[in-house]
């Protein structure tokens, strides 16, 4: 035998050892699936479906609750009669197959059987849970109802005890009381009779009921309260006060019906009443804040004319002694006005202004004289009179502070006069001394332009002197002179200070340079340069200037360290 023929022999056996052994496995793990299907039909076979139901068809279910069961129970019947019998079928089919090698069909039926299978445990668990649900609901409905019935007779007990602070409203309480009475009873025979899902939905709306009661209640004494005490307390005082208002002959404002606002009170009241006893506490809520905010408008109306009327009395008596006093303060200050007019020159119309406050004081006469005549006619009422009496009194505070301003503008002339004087005098005394410390300096000349200043300064000064002792002076003009002889004198000190200075340093830094002179014919030059600037042209800044300039090429520094040292020791000047 060739070894051709021995090796396609040993493939094939090997082959058709493969072939079983894989059969084999296939075989086997189909089958441990259809063990597996068995096992779990068993144990759904097993629960105890049908106990379940015939425990609740024991409870003879009527309603909704009836319809709900019947439907488990169609549901069961289907899944038992006809499921079970197929899936069983589908079991055999798939043992049938495994059995006679036709492994690929077998693992098809076993998966279409598991798919079954999973359908039929997610339908009895949906089952036993509804038919649970409705056991329980049963229970709960047991438990539930003691705890209603507590808290049903714990709110008849609590209203039955007080049913005096309810007033009128008892009988609708009672009425409530008997509503929700009656959905207990409702209950009860819905649960009894096998209905314990309509039952519950019962139960449920009576708790709700006794709830809602019970808050309602809670809120009614408090409604009464106010309804029939505080509000109408407040009422009552509102009226009392119109008809004292009335007795004292108070004339109130004609856009204001006080007996219409009054009844309209009563009549919200009265609504407010009936919506309690119809238990329509929202709009007893609405009512009862119109009614406080028309008590408040009522109270400030009545307030304001009270307050009036006190302002008016305390002040209209003392009106004309207010006008008289401010005319005779109007007629001194004339008086003062034409007395000081002799001696200076007013600019700000003062005279006019005064006689225009005593025209003001005519016409505040005669609203006085119209004011105190409504108020012995009780014509018109006290917030308008209050208005106009305060507008007297504020116009009077208006004149008299304006007439103190006058007064004192012309009590303070006479200051002003002596304050310019004295400041005359002083810049007249500075330009003496200013000239004198510049002669002292003994300096070749003075530059033109600070002459200019010194003789214009001069001159303003004695344009103050002039107005100073004019017949009639004009204290505005003074005061500008003043001031823009003050900005001259600080002008000229600086000017003066500036040219001093430099004059000096100037000459300090020219003999401090003659030790170059003769080695630095720059020097020399710079000099000389400086030197005629100095006594030529007596333009001692730029002899400063030209002097710094050529110490600077021969010793930087040097001009700065003469100036400092100058600074430090100079003395003040006698004009500072």
């Amino acid at each position: 035998m060739s070894s051709t023929i021995i090796i396609l022999i040993v493939v094939l056996v090997a082959i058709i050892i493969g072939f079983y052994i894989f059969a084999m496995v296939m075989r086997k793990k189909t089958e441990n699936r259809i063990l597996d299907l068995e096992e779990r039909k068993e144990n759904l076979f097993d629960l105890p479906v049908q106990e379940e139901i015939d425990s609740i068809k024991k409870m003879h279910l009527v309603g909704q609750s009836q319809t709900i069961f019947r439907e488990w129970n169609q549901k069961w019947i289907d899944l038992s009669s006809n499921s079970f019998a197929e899936l069983e079928n589908h079991i055999f089919e798939a043992e049938d197959l495994n059995d006679s090698f036709h492994f690929f069909r077998a693992r098809e039926s076993v998966a279409d059987s598991e798919g079954q299978i999973e359908v039929m445990e997610d339908e009895v668990k949906t089952i036993r849970d509804g038919i649970a649900k409705l056991t329980e609901q049963e229970k709960r409905n047991s438990n539930k109802i003691q705890e209603s019935l507590d808290l049903y007779e714990s709110l008849r007990n609590d209203i039955t005890d007080n049913s005096a602070v309810y007033g009128s409203v008892i009988t609708e309480i009672e009425k409530q009381l008997d509503n929700i009475e009656t959905e207990f009873s409702q209950f009860v025979t819905l649960n009894s009779t096998g209905d314990p899902i309509e039952a519950a939905e019962v139960l449920e709306t009576a708790e709700e009921h006794t709830i809602a009661l019970r808050a309602i209640t809670e809120h009614i004494p408090e409604y009464i309260e106010q309804l029939e005490k505080d509000l109408p307390k407040q009422v009552s005082e509102l009226e009392e006060a119109y008809e004292k208002f009335a007795e004292e002959e108070y004339a109130l404002p004609s856009s204001i019906d006080i007996d219409e606002k009054l009844e309209d009170v009563h009549r919200t009241l009265n609504n407010a009443r009936e919506y309690l006893e119809q238990f329509e506490l929202e709009r007893v809520e609405t009512e009862l804040e119109q009614i406080q905010g028309k008590i408040e408008d009522l109270y400030a109306i009545f307030e304001k004319e009270y307050g009036a009327r006190r302002n008016v009395e305390k002040r209209s008596g003392v009106l004309r002694e207010y006008i008289e006093h401010t005319r005779q303060n109007n007629k001194n200050l004339l008086l003062e006005i034409d007395h000081v007019t002799q001696s200076y020159v007013l600019s700000g119309n003062e005279k006019g202004y005064v006689r225009g406050y005593q025209e003001h004081l005519d016409t505040l006469d005669q609203d006085v004289n119209e004011i105190l005549r409504d108020i012995s006619d009780h014509t018109v009422p006290y917030s308008q009179l209050s208005r106009r009496v305060n507008g007297v009194v504020d116009a009077l505070e208006d004149i008299e502070k304006n007439q103190l301003k006058i007064s004192n503008l012309l009590v303070g002339l006479k200051d002003e006069e002596k304050a310019a004087q004295e400041i005359a005098d002083k810049f007249d005394s500075e330009l003496r001394t200013i000239k004198r410390y510049v002669e002292k300096k003994n300096l070749p000349g003075l530059p033109k332009d600070y002459l200019d200043l010194f003789f214009m300064t001069g001159d303003r000064v004695q344009s103050l002197f002039k107005e100073l002792n004019k017949v009639r002076i004009n204290i505005d003009t003074i005061n500008h002179l003043v001031d823009v002889s003050t900005e001259d004198m600080h002008v000229l000190k600086d000017a003066t200070d500036n040219l001093v200075d430099h004059a000096i340093l100037a000459e300090q830094l020219m003999q401090y340079a003659n030790r170059y002179k003769t080695t630095d014919e720059r020097v020399a030059i710079g000099i000389a340069k400086s030197m005629h600037l100095f006594e030529a042209s007596q333009n001692y800044n730029a002899s400063f200037d030209e002097i710094t300039k050529t110490l600077e090429t021969v010793e930087p520094g040097a001009a700065e360290r003469i100036s400092r040292v100058y600074f430090k020791d100079k003395v003040k000047a006698e004009y500072r």
